[in-house]
């Protein structure tokens, strides 16, 4: 068995020297007149230059496709390019950022500061006296980012969440401020409006000067102390008597002692009466405007010259009206 095996493996040897010592003849013949040129090639020169043009024909075949791979990676590597320097540029409006909010926080602080007055003056108006207790200005509601110190050595991203931190905050404060300001707003048009109702204004555009005040006084006619309900206003005959404020006419006639009477029911509980006209410019159930005509100086009823007797009542309760004349 061992005979057969190495007769097997010298034979095998043999053949391959002779394919190695085989080899190829190169004959070179010129274009012109000359001798013709041999060159011999060995066999394992011959497949090295096979196998090597082989290698050069995949590469060959290969390299397109390389190329579109290397263009894509260069396209993917410009447009992260392109991001990053996006990114770098919003980065370096962080610190600009930073002092903005900053700034927010002083103009919310104003704006609350802002809120305090109004609603103390609110509170004054509305009860029409002065003697409102005045709020320290410190107790406004104070909007206070939170501190930080940043080194020269912190990131950028340290700086970004630092800027969300801030935004978030700065919105609540925004919502809660611009959410009181709004319902300050509304007291005001509220308010606005409920002074249309409100007796503010003179009954006669010219004449201010007020001959009896409200109070107790001597009756000019039954020489009686008695309470006078109301103000006496002298003025021409005729002169134009208006509405001290918007309402619906309640009485338009004669009533006793007041002679032609004009009551107006202004809502808000407040009721004004114009007494002594020499004639009338509405009638019952008609709603007149703050400021409109409604009658014409006289002396009709119990009156010794002419003049506006002018009456503010609040739930029907005579008060002076002075206190709201302007």
């Amino acid at each position: 068995m061992e005979d057969v095996i190495s007769d097997f493996w010298i034979k095998t040897k043999k053949n391959i020297n002779k394919k190695l010592k085989k080899g190829y003849l190169m004959m070179v013949i010129p274009n012109t007149k000359g001798p013709i040129s041999y060159l011999n090639i060995p066999y394992l020169i011959f497949v090295f230059f096979f196998l090597l043009l082989g290698i050069n024909f995949y590469f060959l075949f290969r390299y397109p496709f390389r190329i579109s791979e290397v263009m894509k990676l260069e396209y993917r590597i410009y447009c992260l390019r392109e991001v990053i320097s996006k990114q770098d540029k919003d980065l370096r409006r962080i610190d600009p950022c930073l002092k903005m909010t900053k700034e927010i926080e002083k103009k919310l602080n104003e704006a609350n500061r802002f809120f305090l007055d109004m609603e103390q003056e609110y509170q004054v108006v509305h009860n029409r006296t002065a003697n409102v207790k005045r709020t320290d200005q410190r107790n406004y509601r104070l909007v206070h980012l939170p501190q930080y110190k940043l080194s020269s050595s912190d990131q950028d991203f340290s700086k970004l969440a630092i800027l969300n931190n801030n935004l978030d905050y700065l919105e609540q404060e925004l919502e809660t401020t611009s959410s009181s300001l709004e319902n300050l707003l509304a007291k005001y048009k509220a308010y606005d409006r409920q002074l249309d109702f409100t007796p503010t204004i003179w009954p006669l555009a010219r004449d201010r000067r007020i001959s009896s005040s409200f109070g107790y006084r001597r009756h000019p006619v039954y020489k009686q102390i008695i309470k006078h309900q109301g103000i006496d206003i002298p003025t021409r005959y005729g002169t134009p008597v208006r509405a001290t404020a918007e309402g619906k006419v309640t009485i338009a006639g004669i009533q006793g002692g007041y002679g032609l009477l004009i009551e107006i029911n202004h809502g808000y509980g407040y009721r004004t009466r114009y007494g002594h006209n020499s004639r009338l410019a509405v009638k019952v159930g008609q709603w007149v405007k703050k400021g409109q005509v409604i009658a014409y100086a006289g002396s009709s009823g119990i009156s010794t010259a002419t003049h506006v007797h002018y009456e503010v009542r609040v739930n029907n309760v005579p008060v002076n009206p002075r206190l709201y004349l302007k």
